[in-house]
């Protein structure tokens, strides 16, 4: 009898060739109706860094920090295409590799058609308009996880070799994702047939000498000694600005007073003003903290955690939560009892340690819960229509949902493309999210005079070797020349911002804090400052 078209016991290449099909038609679909958006400025810095504009010097390696140096290499060697740099470039690619593995796994392991693309739909739709480096990494390292299913059915030596790669891209990518995959897809996998199969210890091995080798070649590119103070800084840096180390800190003037910091001093290192180096210095920034209490820290380590938590109800994830639970409930077992405690008590875990909300860590977690249950169920049972049914609603609400955010964005960003102005010539001090750069630079392409724009940017890059704003401070036009000067300094900062960097130029200058001249009307452009005294 004829197959229908909702059976998907489809064939190796057969199965490849929809899966293949279906995620790029979606692509195409949505960058057609709309724009792809960096979903985060991190995407921009790194590509700045990968091709040498924007914050970044002409000539550096490409040392993206977040990723690993050879996936930057990597990127640097793409070629740019209509005016799409190298990492978008990858960043699409990875994408389109991703959700054509994890629908090739589905069909294989007889997902229905229907439910396949419902299910695509619903992973692939927001990291295809809003792309994120983690996200790429743990759509990646999901799809692993899924084809390693496959071939524990198969055996098919095609699947391994696609699986390894899929996560040794993942580490290059984000290697914290990619493990945060691996702790809770482990679940999924019959871990004692692949400790028995020959092909499979090979690629585990295989993966593990790659991981090693890359972890060795990225350890190293960091220990040069032009990295010497980024990495002096780092960790305390990271304890500050990302993990809330400063707040029971703040509840102790006598130890910022013992140290020669004032309050604002503490709330300047925890919003990125590092080029002073009197503030920005490891040895008197670690004593403060040790002189804190560890316990004045957990009731909003506690506060942190529910914090966490209560984020599964953000609105770019609450849809993907809560089809992931459904399916776990109608398809039952131990393998998603325990990959969902195990997930809550990660997500628990990073709040409690100080990085509660990180949406981007979570969604790829999801889309495995979601898919985990689809696959290995295997059997087709009566409710299956009535599944992909749901499914697909929810992938369509999911869809629209996501097309209109990102219509929405696209019509602002072009408005906002036309007002940026007086960003042409010297290096431009940009001071936490006061410029518009997700905005500005687009995935698909960039405007040449934008490219052209060189920005000082006072951030987790400033002390790195390939920043603008290190070339410039060791060229003597760093911010605090500059801002000593009679010209003064462009700025784009907020209010909050300028009002700390007003009571440092008071307490450590004794000088007077005023604007130099006023930006046009209605345009995003930096204004003036200087410290005068």
């Amino acid at each position: 009898m004829a197959k229908s078209f909702r059976d998907a016991d489809a064939s190796g290449w057969k199965a490849l060739g929809i899966a293949l099909a279906t995620v790029a038609t979606l692509m195409l679909l949505l960058c057609w109706i709309s724009t792809p958006r960096w979903q985060t400025n991190d995407d921009v810095s790194m590509s700045m860094v990968a091709h040498g504009y924007g914050v970044a010097a002409g000539g550096s390696p490409p040392y993206l920090m977040f990723s690993n140096v050879l996936w930057g290499y990597l990127v640097r060697g793409l070629p740019t295409l209509q005016g799409v740099p190298g990492y978008s470039l990858a960043t699409m690619a990875s994408l389109l590799v991703a959700g054509s593995a994890i629908g090739y796994g589905l069909l294989r392991m007889r997902v229905s058609y229907a439910a396949c693309a419902a299910v695509l739909g619903l992973v692939m739709a927001r990291p295809i308009l809003f792309p994120q480096f983690t996200v790429n990494a743990g759509l990646l390292m999901v799809a692993s996880v899924i084809l390693l299913c496959l071939y524990a059915r198969e055996g098919k030596t095609g699947v391994m070799v696609a699986a390894c790669l899929l996560a040794i891209a993942s580490y290059l990518i984000r290697a914290p994702e990619f493990f945060f995959v691996c702790a809770v897809g482990w679940t999924f996998l019959p871990i004692r047939q692949l400790l028995r199969d020959r092909a499979a210890l090979v690629g585990a091995v295989a993966v593990g000498c790659v991981i090693a080798v890359a972890a060795m070649v990225d350890h190293q590119a960091y220990k040069a000694p032009e990295w010497r103070d980024f990495n002096a800084l780092n960790h305390v840096r990271a304890l500050l600005t990302d993990f809330g180390a400063g707040e029971p800190l703040r509840k102790h003037p006598d130890v910022l007073e013992k140290h020669g910091f004032s309050e604002n001093d503490l709330k300047l290192m925890e919003h990125w003003f590092f080029v002073d180096p009197n503030l920005a210095n490891p040895p008197v920034l670690e004593a403060m903290l040790s002189e804190v209490d560890p316990q004045s820290k957990q009731e909003s380590r506690w506060a942190n955690a529910i914090k966490g938590l209560k984020f599964l109800g953000h609105p770019s994830l609450w849809m993907l939560a809560l089809v992931a639970l459904g399916v776990s409930v109608v398809r039952p077992s131990r393998a998603m009892l325990a990959a969902w405690t195990i997930f809550v008590a990660a997500i628990a875990a990073i709040g409690y340690l100080g990085r509660p909300g990180i949406v981007q860590i979570y969604s790829p977690l999801l889309a495995l819960l979601l898919l985990a249950p689809l696959a290995l169920n295997g059997k087709r049972q009566r409710y299956d229509t009535l599944l992909a049914l749901a499914l697909g609603v929810a992938s369509l609400v999911h869809v629209l949902d996501v097309l209109e955010e990102s219509r929405a964005l696209k019509a602002a960003d072009i408005e906002v493309r036309e007002r940026v102005s007086g960003v042409d010539g010297i290096p431009v001090v940009v001071w936490g999210d006061s410029f518009p750069f997700e905005a500005v630079y687009s995935v698909l392409g960039t405007s040449e005079r934008a490219m052209n724009y060189r920005f000082y940017g006072l951030g987790v890059s400033t002390l790195a070797p390939f920043a603008v704003a290190r070339s410039e401070s060791r060229a003597g036009r760093g911010l605090l020349v500059r801002l000593r000067s009679p010209e003064g300094v462009p700025i784009f900062a907020n209010s909050v911002l300028l009002s700390m960097l007003k009571t440092y130029c008071s307490e450590h200058f004794d000088g007077r804090f005023e604007s130099v001249g006023t930006p046009p009307k209605g345009s995003i452009a930096p204004t003036w400052y200087r410290c005068s005294p």
